[in-house]
């Protein structure tokens, strides 16, 4: 009997320990949860500008694959630096990034220091006119041309921006002119206004 009740109250002190293991499990899962939702609340998702995804972007990592797209991430750059009121320390390292776009050739006739003084002018024009970017189409497909020469690989395409003055729009159409340089990346030689006979 003695037995009997010493193994009862054994389980009886197992069980209690048990519940107590359990409770405190509960009680901190609960506790970790609700105390995860706090800190979401504090720090939520912040949302970075145009501005900033591309002075974060790494262009020697991810830098555009196809013409295309490295006149695409172009006329990102351009809208930024046309459009936004930015701080003289954002103008100059976003003027510093758009040049990792330029074939070396680009470079030297137009060297950082003149060119973005050039593009401060063009900036500062564009502000007092009220003219804005407001929009851009890439030309894709079988529009852009791509061809070999002294060894070379080129690619020419279209792009379109949509333009605001005040209150007037249009648009203006763009040819650049790109290379392959050694590493196999294809960079702006150049452009210039597309010929009306272009433009169909």
């Amino acid at each position: 009997m003695k037995g009997s009740k010493k193994s009862s109250k054994n389980n009886t002190v197992m069980t209690v320990i048990m519940m107590i293991v359990i409770g405190c499990v509960i009680v901190g899962t609960f506790a970790y949860i609700y105390n995860r939702e706090d800190k979401d609340k504090l720090e939520p998702d912040i949302e970075l500008t145009e501005v900033q995804k591309l002075l974060v972007m790494d262009l020697e990592s991810t830098y555009p694959a196809t013409p295309r797209e490295v006149v695409k991430l172009y006329s990102r750059f351009s809208m930024c630096i046309h459009n936004d009121d930015l701080t003289d320390e954002e103008f100059e390292k976003l003027g510093d990034k758009v040049q990792n776009l330029y074939a070396k050739e680009l470079i030297e006739a137009n060297p950082s220091d003149e060119y973005l003084m050039n593009l401060a002018v063009e900036v500062a024009e564009y502000h007092k006119s009220e003219r804005k970017i407001k929009s851009y189409t890439i030309d894709s497909g079988n529009s852009i041309i791509t061809w070999k020469e002294d060894g070379k690989e080129f690619a020419r395409l279209l792009a379109t921006y949509s333009l605001r003055e005040g209150k007037e729009y249009n648009s203006v159409r763009q040819e650049f002119l790109l290379q392959k340089d050694e590493a196999g990346l294809y960079k702006i030689l150049g452009w210039r206004l597309a010929d009306k006979a272009d433009a169909k």
